[in-house]
């Protein structure tokens, strides 16, 4: 049983958080005051994804900012063995937890 080629980037089984995180995410990003309290916020050595964020940054920079369709961006990172839903899941938290 081979792999459909119409399958959404987010897989079989969505994890409707983590696309959230992504969509507002990238709203947010747009606004460059926005954007420069994000990187403050998530380069903060106090930030639990501090670390995560730093290692991946340029990668989650590049998601946030890009034009591109989720199909587009998830074809492109897999030129580069990831996956839309896998640097997704290392863009920080934009909202804490309640």
């Amino acid at each position: 049983m081979g792999q459909s080629t119409s399958m959404s980037p987010w897989g079989k089984y969505p994890v409707y958080k983590d696309i959230a995180r992504f969509e507002y995410g990238r709203l947010l990003w747009k606004n460059p005051s926005v954007r420069q309290r994000m990187l403050a916020h998530w380069s903060d050595s106090k930030h639990p994804y501090h670390h995560r964020f730093l290692e991946n940054q340029e990668t989650i920079e590049e998601l946030l900012a890009s034009q591109s369709s989720d199909e587009e961006l998830d074809r492109d990172l897999r030129k580069r063995d990831l996956s839309l839903r896998a640097v997704v899941r290392e863009i920080p938290p934009v909202f804490a937890s309640i």
